[in-house]
């Protein structure tokens, strides 16, 4: 898949997810365009990019299927590329918002990077090892589309980001007891 096309879908998923996590996770009650824009921009321009040449480097730097080959792509990409990508999505949307990055980051990237290690490294395993190359960045993309409403979460979260709880399915009403006085 070239660049050009690997950025429009970047596009539209990451715009997706950012209303998404406004309207489900974050529940607001406007919809705030600006944020959804930046998102956007930095999913299409900075990430998408990030992740077409990262894919096509980790092909030439360790090409093949093996089970070896795949979980070394898996382990240098969990300790290279997601630390930039994470970086970038910071310093980026901080950018756009003209605010110092580094702030946040030293919050958010030990749970944001955690975080991904619990998804990443399992999608990574198939995408390496049975998806052809020219169709990777777009099993990322589809990745993406979840991992990126997480961010935009990170992104809207201020409070403590150690003790994050993602209530994506609301809990079931539960039954009221009611006793008999009489």
């Amino acid at each position: 898949m070239p660049l050009r096309r690997t950025m429009m879908v970047y596009a539209t998923l990451w715009t997706a997810a950012d209303i998404v996590e406004q309207k489900y996770i974050s529940k607001k009650n406007q919809h705030d365009v600006k944020k959804t824009v930046r998102i956007a921009t930095v999913g299409t321009f900075v990430i998408a990019p990030l992740v077409f040449n990262w894919i096509k480097l980790a092909e030439r730097l360790f090409p093949g299927k093996s089970a070896k080959t795949v979980l070394t792509k898996v382990l240098i990409e969990q300790v290279t590329f997601a630390p930039v990508s994470i970086t970038s999505f910071y310093a980026a949307t901080s950018l756009l918002e003209r605010k110092n990055f580094l702030e946040e980051l030293k919050a958010k990237f030990p749970v944001t990077w955690k975080t991904g290690l619990t998804f990443w490294p399992f999608l990574q395993v198939i995408n390496f090892g049975v998806v052809p190359l020219k169709y990777r960045p777009l099993v990322v993309a589809g990745g993406s589309f979840l991992w990126s409403i997480f961010l935009c979460f990170m992104k809207e979260e201020k409070k403590n980001v150690g003790a994050i709880e993602i209530e994506i399915i609301p809990p079931v009403a539960q039954k009221k007891e009611t006793k008999d006085t009489s």
